[in-house]
């Protein structure tokens, strides 16, 4: 189409009839092309645009995955820490175990010791009472003699002088 006021004037019935159509057609297709240009550009933009936030989304989460890294870090190391102390401690009471073990069982033979010198010295005493029962009944038996020898030795005396 062609406007212009020096050139010859325009056939509109014409114009109308055979190029309009074709210029309505050609337009209708420009127009759908730059839908889909805007589209794709649209498209593009966004995808640019879900890109940056898909960066930060994944600076935050490795931020994330950095602080939970650094506090399992420092749980485990916590964790270690305290498995070294009960080990510690586990081994202290077990040493602490074994030497009450080992003074219990010098002191029960202590006391086995004891009970059998006890036993032995109540044995002894017992046939020592045994034997002082037995000496103080002979002494008993020999004074009572003693006794009567002297009764009868001073009878006779007693019957000599009268």
């Amino acid at each position: 189409m062609q406007v212009s006021n020096d050139a010859a004037s325009v056939n509109y019935v014409e114009y109308f009839t055979k190029q309009l159509p074709i210029d309505l057609a050609n337009m209708a297709a420009l127009r759908d092309e730059l839908a889909v240009r805007q589209g794709a550009l649209s498209a593009a933009e966004n995808a640019v645009a879900d890109r940056e936030i898909a960066k930060q989304e994944l600076a935050k989460a490795r931020e994330t995955a950095a602080s939970i890294q650094a506090a399992a870090a420092e749980t485990l190391a916590n964790a270690k820490a305290t498995l070294s102390n009960a080990v510690a401690k586990e081994k202290e009471v077990a040493d602490q175990e074994k030497t009450v073990n080992l003074a219990l069982s010098k002191r029960e033979s202590d006391v086995a010791k004891r009970e059998k010198t006890t036993d032995a010295k109540t044995a002894l005493l017992a046939s020592q009472q045994a034997d002082i029962d037995k000496r103080a009944a002979d002494l008993n038996a020999q004074e009572t003699s003693l006794q009567a020898r002297v009764k009868a030795f001073q009878d006779k005396v007693a019957a000599l002088s009268a």
